[in-house]
Parts: C-alpha cells; structure tokens; sequence
C-alpha cells in the first residue's frame, strides 16, 4: 500500500513536471522587432552595382550597418557606393545609418 502511494506521487510528479516543461518550451512567445539589420552587399568587377544601389535605394534605413565587399581592383564600383551612402546620409541626416568598405 505505501509503496503503491509513492509510485503514485512520483507519477503525478513526472506528470506536472513534464506539464509545465512543455509550457515552456510550446507556449507563444512576443515577437520582439529588431530595431536594425545588418547587410552584406558584394559588389565584384562584373559591372552590376548600378543594379544593387537600385536595390539598396529601394530599403529602409533600419538595413544597416551595410558592409561592403569590394574588389580591389574595382575601384568605379568603390565610387559609386561611396557616393550613394553619402547621398543617402545627405537626404536622411536624422538616420544613423553606416557603412564599412572591405576589399
């Protein structure tokens, strides 16, 4: 009889432990909105960085920090990124919006 009372709180035991185990782990969580998100643009020697500045022009500023890959050898699409974050600086001066070059 008291070993059947044992096995019966250990049962109810594992049950409530298991109960609220799986509320935590299934119950709905607040979507938390990021404020920014980081982009990587790549921008090679093939002559498409007028298509990805259309692009880039096109998103909001919470896309940033940009970082920027480079060809060294690619020094007109180096230019022309340049000039299109420092109008885009230009038109929005309250954004904070950054951008870092690798080549």
């Amino acid at each position: 009889m008291g070993g059947t009372l044992i096995l019966a709180a250990a049962a109810g035991t594992v049950a409530v432990l298991l109960a609220v185990r799986l509320w935590v782990v299934l119950r709905p969580r607040a979507a938390v909105p990021r404020r920014s998100l980081s982009l990587l643009v790549v921008a090679g020697s093939g002559g498409h960085t007028t298509e990805i500045l259309r692009l880039l022009k096109n998103l909001s500023d919470a896309y940033s920090p940009r970082h920027y890959i480079i060809a060294d050898t690619d020094e007109m699409s180096a230019h022309k990124i340049n000039s299109f974050e420092v109008n885009r600086a230009d038109r929005n001066p309250s954004a904070v919006v950054s951008a870092n070059f690798y080549v």
